[in-house]
């Protein structure tokens, strides 16, 4: 007869945010330990949680907090619902009394600014998610940290209007936390004998005070809110556990079964007895288990982004950040645009090869040139440049020598950051050029750490973005289907089956043209950091079903050694041993994943200011 009102949530591959998007049907009764919101997207759904009826429109967010009976039925309208559940045991670290907490974010009015606060919030949240934008698992629990914060700010408290919990709105923050106090206390203890008195004592105010400050702020009395509470915790024992109703009475804190009585018809609207009758058919089970229907990625991202639009719509002031959405359909038997097959050229001196050693070639292995250009001065020994040359030669790889007088370069400290990958980046694709020519590394004193010239590595071997970028470039090979200003889609030639290598570059013109031109330091980071125009870029590419592998490697400044140094404040020199100066962290983060596919590959890149997203894509298999 009695179902299990209890869900547990598996949370996949430890990310700790479980979030579906769907059109919901029903959801029968349930309740959980986890915070959950319900965000309403689109159209309106039916909410009944603990002894309240909600009718949620569009942009309601309604949040609940763990220990809650809760179900969502539909209306006549068709919707979609975003249900975030989030995990209590991961975001306690955090937040150590997440637990207690009682959010309440359903307000009445539909002016409070604050929601449109919360709304963004959650949407940026969706949004990552969706779109399984880069390193979205990591992006996606800072961002709800965040929102915890904000609710703990701003929602951690409810009142009642007209027996319906909405929430707290109020600006006296003292008295606010005494409110939040008092509720946490209230719930912690409710089984046992709590009186005005024992709440006074507490706060170290009066009877008089403490009870007008309950009644001011929450909308009812002390006394009515302990039995709230207590039929409230009890509702759990009423519909999962075929006790007595006398036995549930007493383990709330009741002191007779007809107080309890009296109280659970006061706020459900019928007795305990009926109430279990009448609602034990519809809890959550194998005979009444959940119907909904998920949105695909492609329309969650839509209507996601339907939603912020909305949103921003409702702004007074409009944003400085400029957004950009592009959608790509690439069609396969595109006709190609060129060939992509980059011939990597690296310039070596004989100071590298003194001062690197066998480091140079770990280097030169790790760019995998087909060229090296040993470079030298009339100086230099010509049995030296003879010996590298030949040692070169005897790896594989094809070498000349050539007499270099102007090793000194044109300085910008544009080469030194993300601005020199960008402009490798779009000089390889828009100019067509198949040779890349790069210098190994700056010449000159190794303690000092930017020299701002156009090389990969500096004095102190530290790659710079410029590295990575050649690196990168040097593994794309094939035919360039689509060529746009900010992305470039190549069908991949070292794979038989369905591969595509897919570029993402966000860029203005003043980082376009930072490293064409003798920039310091301080203007280069000006450039660099005040850019913060956020580009989202949709692929949609038709596949054969099966599996898929997607790698996915971002360039940005965050971790670059410019960005090291401007921490540093643009010392000359790093203050560190140079073991530890070695183990700054300035690779690319990546990250891979495996998608079974039916017929269509959807793939999102998100940039958030400058930056460059390659992602690569090839079938490893077939879903069974």
């Amino acid at each position: 007869m009695f179902g299990v009102l209890f869900k547990k949530t598996t949370y996949l591959d430890s990310f700790p945010i479980s979030i579906t998007i769907a059109r919901v049907t029903e959801y029968p009764f349930h309740y959980h330990q986890d915070v959950e919101f319900i965000y309403v997207l689109k159209g309106e759904i039916r909410l009944k949680n603990v002894c309240h009826h909600y009718l949620l429109k569009e942009g309601d967010i309604f949040t609940n907090s763990g220990h809650e009976i809760h179900g969502l039925t539909a209306t006549d309208k068709e919707n979609v619902v975003a249900i975030i559940e989030v995990s209590n045991r991961f975001f306690t670290q955090y937040f150590p009394t997440l637990g207690k907490a009682c959010f309440m974010s359903y307000v009445n009015n539909d002016k409070y600014l604050k929601m449109d606060t919360l709304r963004k919030m959650l949407l940026h949240i969706l949004l990552d998610y969706s779109r399984r934008s880069f390193n979205y698992e990591s992006t996606c629990i800072d961002q709800m940290i965040e929102v915890i914060k904000y609710l703990n700010q701003y929602f951690n408290l409810f009142a009642f209007e007209d027996r319906v919990v909405v929430n707290f709105q109020k600006d006296d923050s003292v008295a606010v936390d005494r409110i939040s106090r008092i509720i946490n206390y209230v719930y912690e203890h409710h089984a046992s004998k709590i009186t005005l008195e024992d709440l006074a004592e507490r706060e170290h105010l009066s009877t008089f005070y403490i009870s007008h400050l309950i009644r001011d702020y929450m909308g009812i009395n002390f006394q009515e809110f302990l039995c709230f509470a207590r039929v409230e915790m009890s509702e759990i024992r009423l519909l999962e556990t075929d006790r007595k109703i006398s036995e549930i009475a007493k383990d709330v804190g009741f002191s007779t079964t007809s107080y309890y009585e009296k109280f659970f018809t006061k706020w459900f609207g019928h007795t305990p007895l009926e109430y279990r009758q009448l609602y034990t058919s519809h809890i959550l089970s194998p005979a009444r288990p959940v119907r909904l229907k998920t949105l695909s990625d492609n329309q969650a991202v839509s209507l996601i982004r339907r939603c912020m639009s909305a949103v921003r719509d409702q702004e007074k002031s409009s944003s400085v950040i400029n957004r950009l959405h592009l959608t790509v359909d690439v069609n396969p038997e595109q006709t190609p645009i060129m060939n992509i097959h980059h011939v990597l050229e690296v310039v070596i001196t004989h100071e590298d090869y003194r001062i690197m050693g066998e480091r140079l070639f770990n280097m030169l292995y790790d760019l995998n040139p087909s060229r090296v250009l040993v470079a030298f001065r009339p100086e230099d020994s010509e049995a030296t440049t003879a010996l590298i040359a030949n040692r070169l030669s005897f790896i594989g790889y094809e070498v000349s020598t050539v007499c270099d007088t102007s090793l000194c370069c044109t300085s910008s400290a544009g080469y030194d950051s993300i601005a020199a990958a960008v402009n490798i980046f779009q000089s390889c694709f828009t100019l067509e050029k198949a040779l890349l020519h790069c210098r190994l590394r700056d010449q000159g004193e190794p303690s000092r750490m930017l020299k701002g010239t156009p090389s990969c590595i500096t004095s102190c071997l530290i790659p710079k973005p410029s590295f990575y970028a050649y690196r990168l470039l040097r593994n794309i090979k094939g035919k360039l289907l689509y060529w746009g200003k900010y992305y470039y889609v190549i069908k991949n030639d070292w794979s038989e089956r369905d591969s595509y290598t897919l570029v993402v570059i966000n860029y203005n013109d003043g980082i376009q043209h930072l490293s064409m031109r003798n920039a310091s330091v301080y203007e280069a980071k000006d450039i660099i950091s005040s850019f913060k125009d956020e580009l989202n870029v949709d692929f949609s590419v038709p596949v054969e079903s099966g599996q898929y592998v997607i790698a996915k490697y971002a360039l940005s400044n965050s971790n670059s050694i410019f960005a090291h140094m401007s921490h540093l404040g643009f010392s000359e020199t790093v203050p560190l041993p140079e073991a530890w100066v070695h183990m700054l962290n300035t690779e690319p983060p990546s990250q891979v994943s495996v998608e079974n596919v039916d017929d269509k590959l959807n793939i999102s890149s998100a940039i958030n200011g400058a930056g460059i997203h390659i992602i690569v894509v090839k079938k490893v298999g077939r879903t069974d």
